[in-house]
């Protein structure tokens, strides 16, 4: 048994050089990346090699960030190194249409059940953006709809959260953190997710709505019996006149090669793209309907909207983009091998919290997985509790101690370059690190 002060001394004592890089850049460069875990200094990563990451120390973890859900396929796999490399051979920004945007756009159009038409942005956070604003020019509608527990990006339009005080079945929207104007709040409407009001405030707003927004899957509550919520969701806008779509930005080509749709048998109007598109380098996308797309073909089209940006369809992010889902099309073993690995990790860490009566629990989907630290059950994050906090930090930081790292969100994946002795290795990690904290007394029964 370790006690989490002990974990914490150990770290701090294998982690100096990532203490320096603390300290020297805390004077010149503020972060605005989520950190592992809190510590007097975060970790800070030198190199990616597969399933693993090697900080600064040159300590090695398993990686269950990867990217934040980016590297489907581990870090560096050859296979995109190579595309990389073989694309800086003819030059990497040109600023205008390049060679190198059609194959990557084909590939999408062939996986993604919507994608009648692709236009490619910078990160998923443009790409929801963007969603919003061709909704808001193709209906003449400037409402949008979103769902309590969701992240859509960085842009105001996406910075709203739950008020905690609000009813269950009529979620009120607050700002997440200063800076966001007021007035976009009449903009917003927040519907509660799977939960049958969400659709009579559909039905009442209808005329307001430019779109109804939801995760394939939410990241921050992952959720295998999330399908049927969907299908009567897109049910429901299209008897409203009202356009339906999903953001892919974590779920497409992860949870399956078609993302969301293809996995519970949902097609929407639009659906946004990020992350495993790019093959691990900045990328955006939305995709959809050819009549609702049509509004980016340039500000003379009828309802055109713009878009645009200097890097969107670069030529080094198409060529890793095309690597990385060629790869996945033609190895579709990866997902039923992922999807057995994420089955066996949840059922492992669940069944030895169950035996030794440990108020926590892992969801998951596929090889997307969240812990949660109570007992009751989680159907949306409004039943999410946060009387364990403590626990939760100590839990995180006896992984990392012990070689696993967690993304400091604690929404994790799996990827590719995961075999069995990682699972393996991560059940063991988990297991014990949930002893060590429910040992020293540190979980509230919840």
């Amino acid at each position: 048994m370790a006690s989490v002060a002990e974990a914490r001394e150990a770290l701090l004592a294998k982690t100096p050089r990532s203490q320096a890089i603390a300290q020297d850049r805390s004077e010149i460069l503020n972060s605005g990346l989520a950190a592992n875990l809190e510590m007097p200094h975060p970790i800070f990563i030198q190199r990616g090699e597969g399933g693993y990451v090697v900080d600064a120390d040159g300590n090695r973890y398993i990686d269950t960030s990867v990217g934040f859900g980016l590297h489907m396929l581990g870090h560096a796999h050859p296979e995109i190194k190579a595309a990389i490399q073989a694309r800086t051979e003819e030059g990497w920004m040109f600023g205008i249409h390049t060679t190198a945007q059609m194959g990557l756009a084909n590939l999408l159009h062939e996986a993604s059940p919507c994608a009648e038409r692709v236009v490619f942005c910078n990160t998923g956070s443009e790409a929801t953006m963007y969603a919003f604003r061709a909704a808001r020019g193709f209906s003449g509608r400037e409402k949008i709809a979103v769902f309590d527990g969701f992240y859509h990006g960085a842009h105001d339009y996406g910075m709203w959260i739950t008020d905690p005080g609000s009813p269950a079945d009529a979620p009120e929207p607050v700002p997440m953190g200063h800076g966001i104007p007021a007035a976009l709040r009449d903009l917003v409407l927040m519907l509660p997710y799977r939960r049958a009001a969400a659709f009579d405030l559909i039905r009442k707003h209808a005329d307001e709505l430019a779109l109804v927004f939801i995760e394939g899957v939410q990241s921050s509550n992952p959720q295998e019996d999330a399908g049927e919520f969907l299908r009567e969701l897109a049910e429901v806008c299209r008897a409203c006149g009202v356009l339906f779509g999903i953001d892919e930005v974590i779920t497409g080509f992860r949870v399956a090669y078609g993302g969301a749709q293809q996995r519970f048998g949902v097609q929407p109007d639009i659906a946004t793209y990020g992350k495993v598109l790019g093959g691990g380098l900045p990328i955006g996308a939305i995709t959809g309907r050819a009549d609702v797309m049509r509004v980016f073909t340039g500000l003379a089209a009828e309802r055109g909207v713009f878009s645009g940006g200097t890097f969107s369809g670069n030529p080094l992010t198409m060529e890793a983009g095309r690597a990385m889902v060629s790869h996945l099309r033609d190895h579709p073993e990866i997902y039923v091998r992922l999807d057995a690995a994420g089955d066996r990790l949840a059922d492992a860490v669940n069944g030895f919290c169950q035996s030794r009566q440990i108020p926590a629990q892992m969801k998951h989907v596929g090889s997307m997985f969240h812990m949660f630290f109570q007992r009751a059950p989680v159907r949306s994050m409004r039943d999410a509790s946060n009387h364990n906090v403590a626990a939760e930090k100590a839990f995180y930081l006896h992984a990392l101690n012990r070689g696993v790292l967690v993304p400091g969100t604690q929404r994790a994946f799996l990827c590719a370059a995961h075999g069995e002795a990682e699972i393996d290795r991560l059940i063991d990690v988990f297991c014990t690190s949930l002893a060590d904290v429910h040992n020293e007394g540190l979980f509230e029964e919840v």
